[in-house]
């Protein structure tokens, strides 16, 4: 187990406090395993650590939270695109990686909604989504030599 303190801030923390002895890394060891035992000007470096971990992790979950609305937002726009049918307004990096996520997940659909052979689809068991986010991609449920994914058993493949 380390310290994880700079040394830095040690060394000014023991300026400001008057100590002028060395210390040493098992007693610092020791100090944080137990601080009921440490001098306050190491229990304060220790809090303040805490302090700056606590704001750095609640900072990366408000990133992590914001960065997951964003993409919630974008889904929703590119999902009205896809429906409406303005491909071509879907731009951007997220925003296809989102429209091709929908394009895969409806070609599961596809593969899903076949009769006996692999490429014999009933069109009526997939959504209007799928169906928008099929055409995006290029696909079309009626031709099976455009299909991305087939079964296992396709003479396709």
């Amino acid at each position: 187990m380390t310290v994880q303190l700079r040394v830095h801030e040690v060394a000014r923390a023991m300026r400001a406090a008057g100590v002028t002895e060395t210390l040493q890394p098992t007693t610092a060891k020791k100090w944080k395993t137990n601080p009921a035992d440490a001098p306050d000007w190491f229990v304060a470096l220790l809090a303040e650590r805490a302090a700056r971990t606590a704001s750095r992790i609640a900072r990366e979950k408000q990133r992590d939270f914001e960065e997951e609305h964003r993409m919630l937002i974008l889904s929703e726009k590119v999902e009205a695109h896809l429906l409406a049918g303005n491909y071509r307004r879907i731009k951007g990096y997220d925003a296809e990686l989102i429209a091709a996520d929908m394009a895969f997940r409806a070609s599961k659909e596809l593969v899903r909604a076949h009769g006996d052979v692999c490429g014999d689809v009933d069109v009526t068991l997939l959504g209007p989504l799928d169906l928008a986010a099929l055409a995006w991609a290029g696909v079309d449920p009626l031709n099976h030599a455009t299909w991305a994914v087939h079964r296992g058993d396709c003479p396709i493949i």
